[in-house]
This record gives structure tokens, C-alpha cells and sequence, in this order.
């Protein structure tokens, strides 16, 4: 249906593992007593004990593989320390599917350095904005600098670090984000989320050209990739209200807003009525020719 975009599912295989329906069925006819759970506590609470795993416990644990699909490239990570972070990983890796078979999970649409950061959080805890080596070939060279400030370009403008890529402190912030909700890696989720609104709370509004079109695809990865209900999705719309002026003077903005009405809705929560009535108003100052030629044809399909 026009206007309206699908986002994407968690991966089936993450599905399998664990069950919650079959087990509660199980439980319906059992007395409830004080100290009984529900399934999904139960998982927290071991992943909370597991996510204080010690260097020690998994340094003699098996490596697993983790392979971006788009390049083939693989990742190696600790079997343990992975349990730690991720149970649904692992749960897919320990299971019947080709996953557990191959030894190799293998994510479809997750770029390489969303993978590579994933993994260095997980053993020291944080992640840097900018890595170099990415889809190159190369070995990735993690950088220790971690800037906020969106406004800054790298000093190598390659499509690998250019301001609008995959090295775009905001949009690497937002990928962890979604990665997160969707693998269930809660702690490594509210890293990324204090990452992303620090980066808009710095930025405060996009003044250039770049910033504006990042803001615009940070908004689009966002609406596409989370839930509904995802607290991050109204706090981006709000962002979005807030600065209203700079984004509305930008094509893809529009377009934005028609891909995703529900970013529209969000947003008019936020905005004010209109300063004066259309009898009192000049021409506008931003006719958009170029967006309503580009809106005509598709409507008219010529």
C-alpha cells in the first residue's frame, strides 16, 4: 500500500530458539506462587549474570564466527563471551539450523562495521564512531577516538569515511541501536542510545548541506529498522519538529515523510500552529520545483 513501509523483521532464525507461547501454555493450569517467574525474567536474569562474565571464564571458550552476508567476511569472537552478550546469537549457533551445523552465523542486511564495533564492545565495553578497513579487505583498524561532534569530517574523505557513510558518528550509533533491538543486547542498546542523543544534543540543529542529509538518514534507518513502540523513534521524531526549518528545505526530507507517515503524525505533536493566516502570507520561500516535479510523475506515472 502506498505511504505505508514495512520494516524489517527480526531474522527467523532468532525465533526458533526460545519459545515463550509453548511454555506458557504448559504453566496455564499450574497455581502461580510467589517466587515463579515468567520466562522472559528468567532469560534477563541469566543474561544479567552472564553479562558480568570475567576475562578469565572465556579466554579458553571456542571462537564462533560472525559473517556479514553482503561481503562474506567473517569476524571471530569468543563462544562464551558471545553467550554473555547475545542469548539469542548463541541459542542459534547451539541449535539444529545451519547455524549451529556451519558454526557461522551469518548476518543478511548488518554492514561490517556495525559487526566489528559489536564485537569490540563486547570485550572492553565500548565502541569507537570511526573504524578504517571496512569492505576493503583490509584488517579492521579500530580507532580510539570516539567523536560526538557530527559536524566533524574525517581527515580521509573515501566513500569508507565520508561524513554521509557507514563512519557517520550518528548513523553508527543508530545501526548499534537497532542491532541491539533486534539480537537482544540490551546494555550495548542504551550505550547506543546515550551515543545518539549526545551526537544530536551536541549538534543541536544542522546547519550544512551534510548534517542535514545524515539527520534525514538517521531518521529513515530508524523508522525502518525499530519497532513502533521504540522510545528512541518519538525522541527522533521530536528532534525532527524541533528542527523542522532546516529539514523542510530538503528534498529527501518530503520524500521522507511520505515513506514513513507515521514520523509525520509523531512530529505534528511537537509543532505549533501556523504564525499568520494564508490571506496574510507571502509566496513561499522554498518552492521544492525539483520535489513536485518528482512527486507529480510518480503520482501520474508518466
Amino acid at each position: 500500500m502506498a505511504g505505508k513501509k514495512k520494516r524489517k523483521q527480526r531474522p527467523p532464525q532468532l525465533l526458533s530458539p526460545i519459545v515463550f507461547s509453548e511454555i506458557e501454555t504448559l504453566n496455564e493450569d499450574l497455581p502461580p506462587t510467589p517466587r515463579q517467574n515468567s520466562p522472559l525474567d528468567e532469560t534477563n536474569s541469566i543474561m544479567r549474570e552472564a553479562r558480568e562474565l570475567p576475562y578469565f571464564d572465556f579466554l579458553d571458550s571456542d571462537p564462533v564466527s560472525l559473517q556479514v552476508g553482503q561481503t562474506r567476511r567473517s569476524f571471530r569472537i569468543h563462544r562464551t563471551l558471545l553467550h554473555s552478550k547475545s542469548s539469542p546469537l548463541i541459542a542459534a549457533l547451539d541449535s539444529n539450523l545451519k547455524e549451529g551445523q556451519s558454526g557461522v552465523y551469518v548476518f543478511e542486511d548488518v554492514a561490517e562495521g556495525t559487526i566489528a564495533r559489536f564485537i569490540e564492545w563486547a570485550y572492553r565495553g565500548d565502541y569507537p564512531a570511526t573504524i578504517s578497513g571496512t569492505n576493503t579487505g583490509q584488517t579492521p583498524i579500530l580507532l580510539e577516538g570516539t567523536e560526538t561532534d557530527i559536524d566533524e569530517k574525517p581527515e580521509n574523505t573515501t566513500p569508507e569515511t565520508d561524513s554521509t557513510s557507514e563512519n557517520h558518528p550518528l548513523l553508527v550509533h543508530i545501526r548499534l541501536y537497532i542491532f541491539s533491538e533486534t539480537y537482544i543486547v540490551p546494555d550495548l542498546q542504551q550505550l547506543a542510545f546515550e551515543k545518539v542523543t549526545a551526537c544530536i544534543t551536541n549538534l543541536d540543529k544542522p546547519n550544512s548541506l551534510d548534517t542535514q542529509l545524515a539527520v534525514i538518514d538517521a531518521l529513515r534507518v530508524s523508522f525502518l529498522g525499530l519497532p513502533q513502540h521504540d522510545k528512541l523513534l518519538d525522541w527522533l521524531a521530536q528532534y525532527a519538529a524541533y528542527c523542522l526549518e532546516k529539514l523542510r528545505v530538503q528534498g529527501p526530507f518530503h520524500d521522507l515523510l511520505k515513506e514513513f507517515p507515521t514520523l509525520s503524525s509523531r512530529m505534528i505533536l511537537c509543532l505549533g500552529p501556523a504564525s499568520t493566516p494564508p490571506w496574510r502570507t507571502t509566496q513561499p520561500k522554498y518552492p521544492f520545483i525539483q520535489y513536485s516535479a518528482k512527486w507529480s510523475e510518480g503520482k501520474h506515472g508518466h
